[in-house]
């Protein structure tokens, strides 16, 4: 497994990838008002790739933690939680209180209220969909209650049990694979469109933990069968690249019932299945570093995409074919710059701290 600090190129291609998917889906209809669009590749969802990207980073860590002696418990899941929330949450914060000034000047669409105070506290999505404003944070959420709730299981019942940490952290992961799905299955009866489906069940916390569960899942696999894991590497690759292009075209009103249930499992292991491979190659190719850039503002640049959209809706208003082609071409280029910019100035000033908190939090507790 790969160390909290260390870059494989492989999972920067995934993660890379992942954000390039979501940002081209959340604006290929504006260079379609310009441009026939026809022949668009199938709808590979990029946040179920961040979720068990997620999950097999953060699987590994836990993994790691779980089999630490000499630390208590208790610091193992601070210093988890810290890492974490170093990285998540100064991003989220910041955007969230753009979001509210956009809402509030009218140059994005929203509502503001009482409820929106449960932004704060990440409960939007929950149990019933986001329906406020700041629409794209409902796959934060999903991952922030991820993880408060796999560490909390995974070391309440370890000191408990006093088994092998890995027998402990197998059965948690299953259960969360477990009952996300066993809640589609009692809700897709209710659904009666991908409209429904795109608002409901896809973007609730309750119904789509088992996507990162997967990526743990994937992480435990690895770090139990290290050399099977690098052996079948390509057939499990090339297997998950088929299962998720014939996953997407599946998808729809004419499988609704797929579509709302079992849909989300094969994306899941179709995108697990990626992982040996990706999660095998260590180096950069010529010209890779262009994929190692993405992936370092993917966070920031999933953050800043929509905001932006809202100012460059304006300008797409009256503009002729090349105009609309032009500003469409420049709009990418401004997310990935301003994304940068976040990266290099304000998120990457968290993450920094990580390492520091982390030494004092595990000092003279290591051995």
């Amino acid at each position: 497994m790969i160390s909290p600090a260390s870059r494989v190129f492989g999972l920067d291609v995934m993660r890379a990838t992942a954000i390039l998917l979501v940002v081209f889906w959340h604006c290929i209809d504006a260079l379609c008002w310009f441009v026939p669009c026809r022949g668009l590749p199938p709808y590979i969802d990029g946040v179920d790739l961040f979720f068990v990207l997620s999950g097999y980073l953060i699987g590994g860590i836990l993994l790691n933690y779980a089999a630490m002696e000499g630390v208590p418990w208790w610091r193992r899941l601070l210093d988890f939680w810290q890492r974490r929330w170093l990285r998540t949450l100064p991003n989220y914060y910041l955007f969230l209180v753009l979001n509210v000034v956009l809402v509030y000047t009218g140059v994005t669409n929203g509502m503001l209220n009482h409820n929106t105070w449960g932004y704060v506290f990440f409960l939007q999505n929950l149990w019933k969909p986001v329906d406020l404003f700041f629409w794209e944070s409902w796959s934060l959420v999903v991952e922030e209650w991820f993880y408060l709730l796999f560490p909390v299981a995974l070391f309440s019942v370890l000191p408990v049990l006093r088994v092998r940490g890995r027998a402990v952290f197998l059965a948690i992961t299953l259960l969360f694979i477990a009952l996300p799905t066993i809640e589609r299955l009692l809700m897709a009866d209710a659904v009666n469109s991908v409209f429904e489906l795109e608002q409901g069940a896809r973007k609730l916390v309750i119904t789509r933990l088992d996507t990162i569960g997967f990526g743990m899942l994937a992480a435990w696999l690895h770090t139990g069968f290290v050399l099977r894991w690098r052996q079948v590497r390509v057939s499990l690759f090339l297997l998950g690249v088929v299962g998720m292009v014939a996953n997407a075209y599946a998808y729809g009103n004419g499988a609704l019932h797929f579509s709302a249930t079992w849909f989300f499992t094969v994306n899941g292991v179709a995108m697990a299945l990626l992982l040996p491979l990706l999660s095998t190659w260590q180096s950069v190719p010529r010209g890779g570093s262009v994929v190692v850039f993405i992936s370092k503002v993917s966070y920031a640049l999933y953050l800043v995409h929509q905001p932006l959209r809202a100012f460059w809706n304006r300008m797409f208003g009256d503009a002729t074919t090349p105009q609309g082609v032009t500003l469409w071409m420049l709009y990418w280029v401004a997310s990935i710059a301003i994304a940068w910019l976040v990266y290099r100035f304000w998120e990457k000033r968290f993450m920094d701290l990580r390492d520091v908190l982390g030494r004092r939090m595990l000092k003279d507790h290591s051995s």
